[in-house]
């Protein structure tokens, strides 16, 4: 067995003899020693032979007037000549998975999720000191440990928590703003009022005097509890009037939801191709005509220890793929969920949404487009400074 497999690996050339007395010519081959692999007369005048590549110049040595020429390499000197055939593609893909290799390695944007343009600018400052900022090269764990604990340092009156986290090409910056504890130092008095437009649902007065009834319609500033106490239209006291007050709020979200059908066809067109797999992307060897679409299944033949990098085996099976409308009346279903939630997201426990309403809807070539009117129950309580009111004599 180990015998038959040196010799399919040994290197052979394939040679056509074309000429007249073409017998003579393989005698003299062998009285020569060179070894005659295979000899077929394809006709008189001529013939095909195999050798070793070894002899293949002592062959050419030999000849006087035929006409030699090779038909093709066997064994090594075959996979050789079709290493040199193909050395730039080999150069090529080399040096895409070096590029790969480098670009997966640095870091291209810094998100710092928050509302505070203030702390992100100086966050964005401080993180460039620490060369956590684009086109630069990934820091490891532990660096990054240590810069957060330098953030917290250095904001520690102003942020109770930090966390850099690497994704993918980019710096994930997620932060806590401290509440730094002081005594909140309320009016002396003060009113009620509305933090916006609504119609009252239900008012819960602590101190103060309720001058809006339930139901009533209130812009924003005006006054529900009032801190000035009457009793039978005559003026008593002031007071800090404390308490809360909810309120009908409307509220207008666009939303659009995309169509949901898909199906993949088979053409019953397949292919094995090797890939090679750095992160999450795929570079194919010597695919040069790749199906457009297709369902893949792999098998990992070499994989590194060291880097996310791993040669892969796939048989490709060429798909179409057909996408068109769903049925509306589930997508349009679907668009509603998703403006329920969006609206959601943005209430407290103790609010919620009473009642929705679709203005417009229509059919856009990705799916569907909606607006959505609700009625939200919510807190529409806020506070003003007043002065005490003079006791008339």
């Amino acid at each position: 067995m180990k015998n038959n497999v040196i010799d399919v690996m040994k290197s052979k050339v394939c040679i056509r003899i074309d000429g007249n007395n073409i017998e003579r010519f393989i005698l003299r081959i062998h009285k020569n020693k060179i070894a005659l692999l295979d000899v077929k007369k394809i006709n008189p005048h001529r013939y095909e032979i195999i050798i070793n590549y070894a002899d293949f110049d002592k062959l050419l040595a030999l000849n006087t007037i035929y006409e030699l020429k090779v038909i093709r390499y066997l064994g090594i000197e075959e996979k050789r000549r079709q290493i040199l055939k193909y050395w730039h593609v080999l150069i090529t893909v080399f040096i895409a998975i070096m590029v790969v290799v480098i670009l997966s390695h640095m870091i291209f944007d810094v998100k710092i999720i928050t509302n505070d343009n203030d702390m992100r600018t100086r966050l964005m400052k401080t993180l460039k000191q620490y060369d956590l900022s684009k086109y630069h090269f990934k820091k490891d764990y532990t660096y990054l440990q240590n810069v957060k604990e330098n953030i917290l340092k250095l904001y520690h009156d102003e942020i109770e928590w930090l966390e850099i986290e690497t994704v993918g090409t980019r710096y994930v910056v997620r932060f806590e703003p401290r509440i730094v504890s002081q005594e909140k130092k309320e009016a002396k008095y003060q009113h009620v009022v509305a933090k916006k437009n609504a119609i009252i649902r239900d008012i819960y007065a602590k101190d103060g005097q309720i001058i809006k009834n339930k139901y009533a319609y209130v812009k924003k500033g005006d006054i529900i509890i009032s801190g000035y106490i009457y009793l039978n239209d005559e003026y008593k006291k002031t007071v800090a009037a404390t308490g809360k007050v909810y309120g009908e709020v409307w509220y207008q979200t666009k939303v659009k939801y995309p169509f949901n059908y898909y199906e993949e066809e088979k053409t019953g067109k397949s292919k094995t191709v090797y890939s090679v797999k750095l992160f999450n992307n795929r570079l194919e060897l010597f695919n040069f005509h790749p199906f457009n679409d297709k369902i893949r299944e792999e098998v990992v033949l070499l994989k590194s220890d060291v880097l996310p990098i791993s040669l892969v085996k796939e048989k490709q099976e060429e798909v179409i793929i057909k996408s068109g409308m769903g049925v509306v009346e589930e997508v349009k279903l679907q668009a509603i969920n998703l403006a329920y939630e969006k609206m959601r997201q943005t209430l407290k426990e103790d609010e919620y949404i009473i009642s929705h309403h679709v203005i417009d809807s229509k059919i856009i070539p990705s799916g569907v487009e909606m607006d959505v009117f609700f009625s939200v129950y919510e807190d529409i309580s806020d506070y003003v400074a007043i002065e005490e009111m003079k006791e008339v004599e």
